[in-house]
C-alpha cells in the first residue's frame, strides 16, 4: 500500500511538473508581441480582427496589439516613432519612405491590384476608346489604376485621358452619386466600392484593373499593398505574424460568422447587406497567392510603365528600390 501511494505521489508530481513545463512554455510562446498599425476604414482591421475572432494568436502564442489611426500618413508617423511595427502601404510607398530615412522593408503582398473602370450600366461608353472626351472621376491624378488606364489608352486607343478627357478629382464614396447625376461619365472607385456598385445592377464595369495590365503585357496579378515593417522588428515574430495574417485571410473566405461579426463590430459600413456577396468575392479576388522574385519583377515592371506614361513628378520617384522588398518573410 505504501508502495502504490508512493507510486501515486510520484505520477501526481509528474503530472504537475508536466503541467508546469507546458505553461512555462505557452507563457514563453506568448511572450510574442507585435505592434500593428491600421488605417481607418482600412481592411488589415478584418485580419487583425480575424485573427483574435479565430483564435489564430492564441493557437501561435503570438499577442496583436492593434491600434487604429486616422490616415494613411499618422500611421507612417507611427511606423516611425516605433509606435506601430506594422503597417499597410503601397508598393511605390515603401521606396519613399526609405527615401525619407524609414528604415523599413516590405514583407508580404497585401493586396493585389484589383477594381477597374465603372461606367452606368446604361452607358453608351463600351470601350477605352469611348472614355476620349468624357469626364472621369478618380480619387487623385497618382491612382495606379488611373495611371495603368491612360498607359493602356496611349497603347490601345491612340489617347492620354489626362489630357483628352476629363479627369475629376472625387471621392470614391461619392462616385456613385456623380455618376448618378452625370457629372462624371466614368469613375475608377476603390474596389469594394466598384464590387458594390456593380452589384446593385445599375452599372458595369467597363475594364478590369487585370484586363489593363494585360493589355500592356504585365502580368494581371501585381501586389498593390504590402505589410511593411520596421527593420528591427524581431524577424520570427513578423514570421508568425505573416503566418497569423495568412490563416486568418484562410478562415475569413470560408466563414459566414466572421462577416457578421466584423460588421457588427463596425469595421465597415455596409448599409446594403445584400451587396456582402460581392464584396467578399471582391475581396477574396484581391488576395495575392504568393510571394517571389517574379511578383517584385512585376511590381517592377509596373512602376516603369507608369513612370514612362506620367513622369516621375506625379508618380513621384525616379525608379523602385527593389532592395525595399523582402521574400524571406513567407510562411
Amino acid at each position: 500500500m505504501a508502495r502504490q501511494g508512493d507510486q501515486r505521489g510520484r505520477g501526481a508530481a509528474a503530472r504537475w511538473a508536466l503541467a508546469g513545463a507546458l505553461l512555462l512554455a505557452g507563457q514563453a510562446r506568448a511572450q510574442r508581441s507585435i505592434s500593428v498599425g491600421l488605417q481607418a476604414g482600412g481592411t488589415l482591421a478584418w485580419v487583425t480582427y480575424a485573427i483574435g475572432y479565430f483564435g489564430i494568436d492564441r493557437d501561435l502564442g503570438l499577442k496583436v496589439n492593434a491600434k487604429t489611426y486616422a490616415s494613411k500618413d499618422a500611421t507612417r508617423v507611427a511606423l516611425r516613432s516605433g509606435d506601430a511595427q506594422v503597417v499597410v502601404d503601397d508598393f511605390l510607398e515603401v521606396t519613399l519612405l526609405r527615401q525619407k530615412g524609414f528604415d523599413v522593408t516590405a514583407v508580404y503582398p497585401f493586396s493585389l491590384l484589383t477594381g477597374g473602370v465603372i461606367v452606368p450600366a446604361a452607358s453608351d461608353i463600351r470601350t477605352v476608346a469611348d472614355l476620349k472626351g468624357k469626364t472621369i472621376g478618380a480619387t487623385s491624378l497618382t491612382d495606379k489604376t488611373l495611371l495603368i488606364l491612360r498607359a493602356y489608352a496611349r497603347a490601345k486607343a491612340g489617347f492620354d485621358p489626362q489630357t483628352a478627357s476629363q479627369v475629376a478629382s472625387v471621392s470614391s464614396p461619392l462616385m456613385e452619386q456623380f455618376m448618378t447625376r452625370g457629372e462624371i461619365q466614368a469613375g475608377i472607385p476603390f474596389w469594394h466600392h466598384g464590387a458594390r456598385m456593380v452589384s446593385t445592377g445599375k452599372y458595369r464595369q467597363l475594364i478590369s484593373s487585370a484586363d489593363l495590365l494585360r493589355g500592356l503585357g504585365l502580368a494581371p496579378n501585381v501586389p498593390l499593398l504590402y505589410l511593411i515593417a520596421r527593420n528591427d522588428t524581431d524577424p520570427e515574430t513578423l514570421r508568425l505574424f505573416v503566418k497569423a495574417a495568412l490563416l486568418a485571410e484562410d478562415r475569413m473566405k470560408r466563414d459566414d460568422g466572421y462577416w457578421d461579426a466584423m460588421l457588427k463590430e463596425g469595421l465597415y459600413n455596409l448599409p446594403d447587406r445584400a451587396q456582402l456577396p460581392a464584396l467578399r468575392a471582391q475581396w477574396a479576388a484581391g488576395l495575392p497567392k504568393g510571394w517571389s522574385s517574379a511578383d517584385l519583377n512585376n511590381t517592377l515592371l509596373l512602376t516603369r510603365k507608369m513612370i514612362e506614361v506620367a513622369g516621375p513628378d506625379v508618380v513621384g520617384l525616379t525608379r523602385l528600390d527593389t532592395r525595399a522588398f523582402n521574400t524571406r518573410f513567407r510562411p
